[in-house]
């Protein structure tokens, strides 16, 4: 080899270098921008203010029936209900009858009450506190002209709980159990409560939302089992107001309206209505 060639050799090594050098550099770059990301972030985490973190566990449950449009959303922390929220179509609606509960049952019942031949949805969520008083909580949506209803009730457990029977009832239709006996002009206390039987309604969805609808088919059923409690009953007072009850039981199952004191015992409370267009 030459004296030039070797020279030319000797000039070429320090760019074939400095090209090797630059592919290395290009390569590592894009680990560096990484690194240095998740370093930022790992700084910013630590020093997030404490507060910001809850120390307790706060869970979501959302609630949906399938073929319907609305959702019932709970935000729970220990089983207890901080917040709630309907969405449907026509926006969200805060639910804040039922906050300070804990959710334990839902139920749906499907019929067609309106002008189409869509399924119309009654639906009832259930909480309770740990008093033992609750609230149902109603909702009834209509397809034809799309609303919601927003309705509750008071709940208690009562002696019916207790009760192994099953009742045969119509598609539709829910049971209502609520909290006391109505209160008589001439039975001067209101049973109620778990030591006591109540009045049970049948509730169905209309068009205009979720009402007591007497089904006699029902009510002959319940008039046999309330006979039957009656027997076991050794309180003079309470068993004249079941007598009462019972009577206004066979009524019912003959197909007669219901009675004052009937109606003013079922505290099904409007809460709202929401409309939107299909």
């Amino acid at each position: 080899m030459d004296n030039e060639t070797m020279t030319n050799s000797i000039d070429n090594a320090p760019r074939k270098l400095s090209k090797k050098t630059r592919i290395l550099t290009n390569k590592k770059t894009p680990f560096v921008f990484i690194f240095s990301v998740i370093a930022l972030l790992t700084v910013a985490i630590y020093f997030l203010p404490s507060a910001q973190i809850p120390k307790q566990g706060i869970n979501l449950r959302t609630f949906r029936v399938k073929g319907f449009p609305i959702t019932v959303i709970l935000e729970q922390q220990q089983g207890v209900v901080t917040s709630s929220w309907l969405r449907t179509p026509a926006g969200s609606k805060e639910i804040t009858e039922v906050q300070g509960m804990t959710f334990i049952s839902e139920s749906s019942f499907i019929s067609r009450v309106d002008q189409d031949n869509h399924d119309d949805l009654l639906w009832r969520l259930s909480f309770i506190n740990f008093e033992g008083e609750g609230k149902h909580l109603w909702l009834g949506l209509t397809t034809w002209n799309p609303k919601v209803f927003i309705s509750t009730t008071p709940y208690e457990y009562t002696r019916w709980d207790a009760v192994p029977a099953k009742l045969i009832v119509p598609k539709g239709t829910a049971l209502y159990i609520s909290p006391g006996i109505p209160t008589y002009e001439d039975i001067k206390e209101q049973f109620r409560g778990k030591d006591s039987y109540s009045f049970i309604y049948t509730i169905r969805m209309t068009p205009d939302g979720p009402a007591f609808v007497p089904l006699p088919s029902v009510y002959k059923q319940l008039s046999i089992l309330l006979r039957t409690g009656i027997r076991g009953e050794y309180s003079t007072m309470k068993r004249l107001a079941y007598v009462r009850m019972l009577t206004e039981f066979n009524s019912l199952g003959e197909g007669s309206p219901p009675s004052a004191e009937t109606m003013l015992n079922l505290q099904l409370q409007k809460v709202n209505t929401l409309f939107w267009k299909k």
